[in-house]
């Protein structure tokens, strides 16, 4: 039984490289990308991963489906803890277990469950006023990734360092950060506790533009979420890349 201060989350879908469909017309789930054409000149769509969370589109619903995913992680672990050891992937929970972690209205949390079904990152049953959620892969090597419960929490039964992104759930700037947390966290390394992107490849994988994506890291920055590693603090080697190392607090290096 664990008793570390983190939980298991899905991370595999976070870190699937978007594709790309040329045509008049976005499929179901798509999201058109302004500007982006082919040489017919058809329209570019974008489907998958993080990329696919447009604030155009999804608005609040794609904030919370990504708080959703860590509430239900959350939920998950504090359950095994009871419990014992986990049989599965599965929780179950109510929507009322998901607002006492996460304090938003029923239906944003149904909003943003749809968004999460329809990236993979969870698969839903119902079992009366229950549902049973699959967090997809969380007992598979490689495709989870650690979220700092206790860090989140901060001995609270809801996620109170995230509350100023919950309190602007309305706010693109609260989506563009919690896009970019989930980034960081599915591409930290369990060796030093980094996250080594460019922007270049924050915006491959959320669509974000460079300004987006400055204040996103300031945001965490100012909620206690992540720093920048300096090379002061962690010389660079021969060969290294010259992008940000994002430390993140609340876990533990492997």
């Amino acid at each position: 039984m664990s008793r570390l201060p983190y939980a298991k989350m899905p991370s595999r879908w976070a870190r699937k490289e978007p594709e790309w469909f040329f045509g008049e017309f976005g499929p179901e789930g798509y999201v058109e990308v302004p500007g982006v054409r082919d040489e017919k000149g058809n329209p570019g769509w974008v489907l998958g991963s993080l990329h696919e969370l447009q604030w155009r589109r999804v608005k609040g619903g794609g904030t919370a489906a990504i708080l959703i995913l860590f509430a239900l992680s959350i939920i998950s672990n504090q359950k095994q803890r009871r419990d014992g050891l986990r049989k599965d992937d599965t929780v179950a929970a109510t929507y009322e277990e998901i607002q006492a972690v996460l304090p938003i209205s029923r239906a944003l949390v149904a909003r943003g469950l749809m968004h999460l079904k329809r990236l993979g990152a969870i698969t839903v049953q119902r079992d009366g006023r229950r549902s049973i959620y699959a967090l997809a892969g969380i007992d598979e090597p490689g495709e989870w990734c650690e979220l700092p419960q206790a860090h989140l929490l901060e001995r609270r039964e809801y996620l109170q360092r995230l509350q100023h992104f919950v309190n602007e759930i309305k706010n693109p700037r609260s989506l563009h950060a919690m896009k970019l947390y989930m980034l960081l966290l599915a591409f930290r390394a369990n060796r030093d506790n980094i996250a080594r992107m460019s922007y270049d490849h924050i915006k491959d994988y959320t669509g974000l533009r460079r300004e987006d994506t400055a204040l996103a890291i300031q945001a965490l920055i100012g909620a206690g979420l992540v720093r920048i590693v300096s090379d002061e603090e962690k010389p660079r080697r021969k060969g290294d890349a010259m992008h940000n190392r994002y430390f993140i607090l609340g876990l533990a290096a492997a």
